[in-house]
């Protein structure tokens, strides 16, 4: 079996640049933005890519709002995603609920395939579902090294504020929690929606990492270490690798990456920061 490395983090937090380190300096391959067009048959998709495009050096880890631009850089297969998991109206979706009626044995056989097709492991990002679902992923695949990738939450709301100013303040940009939290924010402004965001995530994946303290599959990485050191974030997720009967090859970075945000004005800041603080209330864990 291939080992897949699986990709989580809130919006903002920097999981679409892993993804190209991991595609572009490691022997991994991708779920690319040519497979995405074939979401629906991914193992035609990714023969086809197979057969048309050859995994070569990126020129740039670039990115808009997570989405690369060339037809080889990674995607992340949100529809293929959203169909295993039972993603209907991500409004009122229930991971709980759905988690009976997802066929994980279904979603394993596609991606091993895709495994088996490119002969080589596989970088996913399914982004929050892979942490509403996380203890199914990690029995379905015993394999996989899941990374959580955090990010100071200061920077993350600063960077979803500013995506929702583009796309229009009155539309949800990135994760949407699960519908009781979702609803309980329709009636909050832009910052406290945000905040609320922000804050559930952070507690919900705090809340996994606990109840799975130690397990050889998890591994957490930070934003700021991944771009002042990115070799040995590497390092470690080949380690956490290893550990779990896989192999991992890289090529080192010649150089730290450059760290991307702006935090605003300093009356936006304390803004923030005071939203975040009472938001942090209704999910202690997310200030551990």
């Amino acid at each position: 079996m291939y080992s897949n490395v699986f990709v989580m983090g809130l919006p903002r937090s920097g999981t679409t640049l892993l993804s190209q380190i991991l595609y572009n300096n490691t022997d991994l391959f991708c779920t690319n933005n040519f497979m995405a067009r074939f979401w629906g048959t991914p193992l035609v998709g990714a023969k086809l890519s197979s057969l048309s495009i050859t995994k070569k050096r990126l020129r740039s880890f670039d990115s808009f709002y997570g989405r690369t631009a060339d037809i080889d850089q990674p995607h992340e297969f949100s529809k293929f995603w959203h169909k295993c998991l039972k993603v209907e109206d991500f409004r009122g979706y229930e991971p709980e609920k759905v988690s009976s009626r997802i066929d994980w044995r279904m979603l394993q056989s596609k991606i091993l395939g895709i495994n088996a097709i490119f002969n080589g492991g596989l970088v996913c990002k399914p982004m929050e579902f892979a942490g509403f679902h996380l203890n199914s992923l990690l029995q379905t695949f015993n394999r996989a090294v899941f990374v959580y990738l955090e990010r100071d939450a200061l920077e993350v709301t600063s960077s979803i504020l500013r995506a929702r100013k583009e796309a229009g303040e009155e539309k949800w940009w990135g994760s949407y929690p699960p519908a009781q939290f979702y609803e309980s924010l329709r009636g909050e402004n832009l910052l406290n929606q945000v905040a609320h965001q922000v804050c559930y995530f952070k507690a919900m994946y705090e809340g996994k990492f606990s109840e799975s303290s130690g397990h050889s599959q998890l591994l957490r990485l930070h934003y700021r270490e991944l771009c002042d050191s990115p070799n040995e974030a590497l390092a470690k997720i080949k380690d956490a690798v290893r550990k779990n009967g896989g192999e991992l090859t890289f090529e080192p970075l010649p150089a730290p990456l450059a760290k991307s945000g702006f935090l605003g004005s300093s009356e936006e800041v304390l803004q923030m920061k005071q939203a975040l603080k009472e938001a942090s209330r209704a999910y202690p864990q997310s200030m551990a």
